[in-house]
């Protein structure tokens, strides 16, 4: 009896000391939120391959990207598993520090597939992104208003000083007063070219920067360049003539009053 009792307590033992691989990921997962590359490493095959949208990277490559996910401050939350075998399938939700201090929503959720070699991770795969359209809509709205702001004070021609300073570019432009960010917003709407086919004077709008718009006439098509202000949703042009006033209606509409009255509407 107490040869059977020692043989069952050692096999007690012996299971709890097995991870499952549901178990695997959500460590794995823990490690990643830490941004512990070594740790990372000592779970994925020498093999190891990440899958994601048009992009696919070996294990070297995919934890050189740690740095990058540690300066935006990517979490993982785990919302649901299903062990089938040797692939854990995934439903994860990601946010950034962006995602948090703009306030984007929803968050991205993505399925994701791990599959296994063993105890060790072989490959991680996004299967589908669940809501990356709204997300996607979301965070360009949130995000150019912002980008705008931070390139006109900083001139970032660097993409990694962004990365890398991420936090602190973004927390001050959230901290602008509610007025300065609608300014930056309808700045970042009206950066290029909109078109009217109702309106008889003129055809094209050109905005670039800051201050400058140029005008294409709708008669012979000539272009000259001026200035203009915003003035909270409205926008007003500077012409030889008289000013020009537009309503920003969105980030592809403007719709005119007087001379310039009809819809104008972006291209590129």
């Amino acid at each position: 009896m107490k040869k059977y009792i020692l043989f069952f307590v050692c096999a007690i033992l012996f299971c709890s000391c097995h991870q499952s691989k549901t178990d695997i990921v959500k460590d794995y997962v823990d490690v990643l939120n830490c941004y512990d590359k070594e740790k990372m490493s000592q779970y994925l095959s020498d093999s190891f391959m990440f899958y994601g949208v048009g992009i696919q990277l070996n294990k070297f490559e995919y934890l050189d990207r740690v740095d990058v996910v540690k300066a935006i401050e990517q979490k993982t939350t785990i919302l649901e598993t299903q062990d089938l075998d040797s692939i854990v399938s995934a439903e994860e939700k990601w946010s950034t520090i962006i995602d948090s201090l703009l306030e984007v929503t929803p968050k991205v959720v993505q399925k994701i597939s791990y599959r296994f070699s063993g105890n060790k991770l072989k490959s991680i795969t996004i299967d589908t992104s669940l809501n990356y359209a709204e997300y996607k809509k979301s965070y360009d709205e949130k995000t150019s208003p912002c980008y705008f702001y931070l390139n006109s004070k900083y001139d970032i021609q660097d993409d990694w000083d962004f990365v890398r300073n991420a936090k602190q570019y973004i927390t001050e432009y959230a901290n602008l007063p509610a007025s300065d960010k609608n300014k930056y917003r309808v700045y970042a709407y009206l950066q290029g070219t909109f078109v009217s086919d109702d309106n008889p004077f003129y055809r094209k709008l050109v905005f670039k920067g800051k201050r400058t718009v140029s005008i294409v006439d709708a008669i012979f098509g000539l272009s000259f360049a001026t200035s203009y202000e915003v003035d909270e949703n409205y926008i007003r042009i500077r012409t030889d003539q008289s000013d020009l006033l537009f309503e920003v209606v969105d980030e592809n509409t403007l719709v005119g009053e007087g001379f310039a009255k009809g819809t104008f509407k972006k291209v590129n």
